[in-house]
Order: structure tokens, then sequence, then C-alpha cells
């Protein structure tokens, strides 16, 4: 049928197809709507001031340490690869640690006990415990109080440095000295 329309009037069959077209067209073509543009919240009836300087706080007063104090600095100890043990050159260092605490006896000092990355976490809380422990015995046996001293393991939570090699590694396994009192 349709052929015989089409064979009949030619001029029908482009006008049909021309609508067709027009019609998919206008189907497929995306919708707009007519939304009333978003109104501008009005202007502010006031004017802002201009910030005001503030006057100057004076300054805490800092009590200067006299020059005869010494300064005390606790360098860091460090342990082999799962070992609590202290090395010769941790104990040296120790006996400097225990004298500058002898020197200074109402020092508190907290030490800190880390470990490297590898192993799990409850491991190494208990590893940076012994290192602690290790540490607070042998400062005892050098004649500081172990009331003065107290412990903490970190384990693996506070790296000094980041890395997956046996420099970082080095540097994490140590216990760290803080003056918690005088």
């Amino acid at each position: 049928m349709i052929r015989a329309l089409f064979s009949i009037k030619p001029g029908l069959c482009s006008f049909l197809t021309l609508a067709c077209a027009a019609l998919l067209l206008s189907s497929c073509a995306k919708k707009t709507t007519n939304v009333a543009p978003a109104e501008e919240p009005p202007a502010p009836r006031y004017r802002a001031e201009p910030a005001k300087p503030q006057p100057e706080q004076p300054k805490p007063m800092v009590r200067e340490e006299s020059s005869e104090a010494t300064p005390l600095a606790f360098e860091s100890i460090h342990f082999d690869y799962d070992k609590s043990d202290l090395t010769a050159a941790a104990r040296d260092m120790l006996a400097h640690h225990a004298s500058l605490l002898r020197n200074n006896s109402s020092v508190k000092i907290l030490i800190e006990g880390h470990c490297d990355e590898r192993g799990t976490i409850e491991y190494n809380l208990a590893l940076g415990d012994r290192r602690a422990e290790a540490i607070v015995r042998y400062l005892s046996s050098l004649g500081v109080d172990r009331a003065r001293l107290s412990t903490i393991s970190y384990g693996k939570e506070r790296p000094l440095e980041l890395g997956h090699n046996e420099s970082a590694w080095y540097k994490n396994r140590r216990a760290e000295f803080k003056i918690v009192g005088r």
C-alpha cells in the first residue's frame, strides 16, 4: 500500500519523509523549561567597618635560666633488630645520662620505647616496653632513683623516619628521653 501511495503521488512521499524527520528530531531535542533566574540577595543595609587594630598584648615574662645551669640534653638510644639488649655504645651514652640525672636530682624523665615498622602492633608495643624498661634498670644500677623514671611504649606508631629500608628501620628502633618534671 505504501508503494502504491508513493507511486501515485511523488510529492506526497517527499512531504511525508520531511514530516517524519522533523517529528523525530523534535522528540530527540533536549527539552528546556522556562525557569525564572534566581534573585540575588538584597544588598546589606549597613556598611562594614574596617577592622580596628587590637592593642598589642604585653609579652609574657620569660625567666632566663642562669648561665651556670647545665642544659639537659638526652640523646636517643638505638637498638638492634628485634632486641632490647643494650649495646656497648648505648651503655656509654646511658652512663652520661645517669651523670646528668645525678647532678640534677629534681629532674624526672619519661623514657619512650619505639620500634621499626616490622611486626604486629601488639608485638612492637611489648618490644618498646622491654626497651624502655632495660634503660630504667641500667640507669637505676648507675644510681638514678627509679621513682624519677617512667616509661611508655609507642611501638611502631611514631616513626622518626618513614621508609622501608635498613636506614629508616635503624633510626626508628630507639628510646627517647623527655623531661616531664623538675
